[in-house]
């Protein structure tokens, strides 16, 4: 992706936004790191929420936007996020990121931001039983109701989301909470909407 396409697509994720009355206090960004069908969504968007002056961006939505102009993923998706990501902190507005930052190379991204804007960085990593995370999703992916879009993108079908999702469980497992810099704490999410968001409002509080 050449710079010409990249900063389309960064204006028009921006314009898609729709964006706190408030600024951020002070700058940061999180990002989750958990398995697929972990919850990753839906921590960030408490996060951003329950944040003044914060706002979600998902992976997903990158993807939507390259989708739509026929371009590949992969860093092309780190490097819209990064664009907006910049823009939004630049502007006095935090960012919290819900896709995973599992990746050396998403964690790299990250920090490059950071560096360019001055902002704080967290990491929110999310605990499931890789049977209830593939539980979820296989429910939330067979809903015939669900209308893929720029706010809610149905990156695959069932069955590979599924693969997907089998093909990350060792490297959840073998990343060590000690190897995540920055790492404001973890959440269980194997229980109920109302006992993850308890443990989310027990992390904001640190940040």
């Amino acid at each position: 992706m050449d710079k010409e396409q990249l900063n389309k697509l960064v204006v028009d994720f921006l314009s898609r936004l729709q964006l706190p009355a408030e600024k951020a206090e002070k700058l940061f960004i999180v990002a989750t790191i958990g398995l697929i069908g972990s919850g990753r969504s839906t921590v960030a968007k408490m996060v951003a929420d329950k944040v003044k002056g914060a706002v979600l961006l998902s992976s997903n939505s990158a993807r939507y936007l390259l989708k739509e102009a026929g371009l590949p993923w992969g860093d092309n998706v780190r490097q819209i996020l990064k664009g907006v990501a910049t823009d939004l902190l630049s502007r006095g507005y935090s960012v919290v990121f819900d896709g995973n930052a599992a990746d050396g190379e998403d964690r790299k991204n990250i920090n490059e931001i950071a560096a360019q804007t001055g902002a704080s960085v967290h990491y929110i990593r999310i605990n499931i039983d890789p049977e209830t995370a593939q539980k979820r999703e296989r429910a939330k992916y067979d809903d015939p109701n669900w209308v893929s879009s720029f706010n809610d993108f149905r990156v695959n079908t069932t069955e590979k989301i599924l693969k997907n999702l089998d093909e990350r469980i060792k490297l959840h497992q073998e990343l060590k909470s000690s190897d995540i810099p920055n790492l404001l704490g973890e959440v269980d999410n194997n229980g109920s909407l109302e006992e993850l968001e308890k443990q989310v409002n027990e992390l904001i509080v640190k940040m």
